[in-house]
C-alpha cells in the first residue's frame, strides 16, 4: 500500500502498564499499512515507545496512585519522507535526561537501559519539560 497522506492516530491511556499493549498494537498495525515492513523494525519501534511509557508510569507518576495519571499519544505516519513520529505527553514529574547515566554495557545491571535503548532504536528522540507537562518526540525513518 502506498501512503498518499499522513495518517494520524491519537490515544489517551491511563498511566498503567496494563494498557501499553494498545500502543504496541497500534504501532504494528500502522507500520503494516505501508506494506513490507521488517518485523524487527516493528518490534524496535514498539520497544522504544513502550520504554518511554514504562518510564512515565514508573517514574513520572511514581508518587500517584495507580491509574491517576494519563499518557496522551499521537502517532503520525508520514509518506514523504516515509517515517513514523510518536509524540507522548504526561503531566507527571519532570526529569533531566542529561542526568541519567549511560549504562555500563560490560557489567550486568537490572535497570538503567531504557533511555539508552530508546535513543539507539529510534532515529530521533527529544524530551522537553514544560509547565503543562512532559513531552517526548520519537522519529523512526522507514526508508
Amino acid at each position: 500500500m502506498s501512503l498518499q497522506h499522513s495518517e494520524v492516530i491519537r490515544l489517551d491511556l491511563p498511566a498503567r502498564h496494563a494498557y501499553l499493549h494498545l500502543l504496541s498494537d497500534t504501532i504494528a498495525e500502522m507500520l503494516r499499512q505501508i506494506g513490507a515492513v521488517d518485523e524487527t523494525l516493528v518490534y524496535n519501534v514498539q520497544l522504544a515507545a513502550h520504554e518511554v511509557c514504562t518510564n512515565i508510569v514508573s517514574h513520572a507518576y511514581r508518587n500517584r496512585r495507580a491509574g491517576e495519571g494519563r499518557i496522551s499519544i499521537t502517532l503520525a505516519l508520514h509518506p514523504q519522507p516515509p517515517r513514523l513520529e510518536i509524540e507522548l505527553q504526561d503531566t507527571g514529574e519532570a526529569f533531566d535526561p542529561e542526568l541519567v547515566p549511560q549504562p555500563n554495557l560490560s557489567e550486568a545491571q537490572i535497570h538503567g537501559y531504557g533511555l539508552f535503548l530508546i535513543r539507539h532504536l529510534m532515529d530521533g528522540v527529544s524530551y522537553a519539560s514544560r509547565p503543562d507537562g512532559n513531552y517526548w518526540h520519537l522519529v523512526k525513518r522507514l526508508a
